[in-house]
């Protein structure tokens, strides 16, 4: 696949899954207990799937592998059919920028530029034609009800606030695949309802996604809520009905 290839729009063939990890496994070079062993993973098209664990189970390494950000040692990972083991770094970059949203526990963004900017930079990533850029980071500020703040400092915004600029940072490439590592950890639990909610409504719009997160909220919406072992890192289904 070439990095032309991985800018394109993800098909979705009814039935097939969007991620397959397959004894996946990390360990740091010098490090001690592997950060990640022995995970098998399937997260089938349109699904909304939380993750739980104790601290140090390995939850973060877990969206690191299947955001492309890190190679595991051991196992595979196929997204959407594609081995991601056998691309080229341009290749996987390619990939993740178009096809993969991710909204950290902090939001992580540039406190003297504004909420529009900071989307903006998000979206140069994404493989969008210029004269799309702006229209598709407007779009995204509206989608999480921010498009009146657009030209405030993120630094002047409120935690809530923020967190929506970082879910519009996320979403503004139009990704097939959205993952959230803790994105309520800071808010109180009336802002990590909105938070859940506008994920909740991103997800009904057709996007897999894929929330490690202690928000109880979050699991009773989901198809399924998963836990990690702080043992032997190997990801339980429990199906939640």
């Amino acid at each position: 696949m070439t990095a032309e290839q991985a800018a394109r729009p993800l098909p979705r063939p009814p039935g097939e899954p969007l991620i397959e990890l397959c004894d996946v496994s990390v360990r740091y070079q010098g490090a001690g207990p592997a950060a990640l062993g022995a995970v098998d993973l399937t997260v089938g098209h349109g699904e909304l799937v939380t993750l739980a664990g104790p601290a140090r189970s390995g939850k973060s390494t877990l969206l690191s592998v299947v955001g492309l950000l890190l190679r595991p040692t051991t196992g595979s990972y196929l997204l959407n059919g594609f081995d991601t083991g056998a691309l080229r770094d341009r290749e996987r970059t390619a990939l993740r920028g178009r096809q993969i949203g991710c909204v950290f526990q902090r939001p992580r963004l540039l406190p003297s530029r504004s909420a529009l900017d900071n989307v903006m930079l998000a979206v140069l990533y994404a493989g969008l034609p210029r004269q799309r850029q702006e229209s598709a980071a407007l779009d995204a500020l509206d989608r999480v009800g921010l498009a009146a703040r657009r030209n405030v400092l993120t630094g002047q915004l409120s935690a809530a606030e923020q967190q929506r600029v970082a879910v519009a940072r996320a979403v503004a490439g139009d990704p097939s695949l959205l993952l959230c590592d803790d994105p309520t950890a800071s808010l109180d639990e009336a802002l990590a309802t909105q938070i859940i909610g506008l994920l909740v409504s991103l997800h009904r719009e057709g996007r897999t996604v894929l929330i490690v997160t202690r928000d109880q909220l979050a699991a009773a919406y989901s198809s399924r809520s998963l836990t990690m072992s702080a043992v032997s890192s190997a990801a339980r289904q429990d199906a939640v009905q």
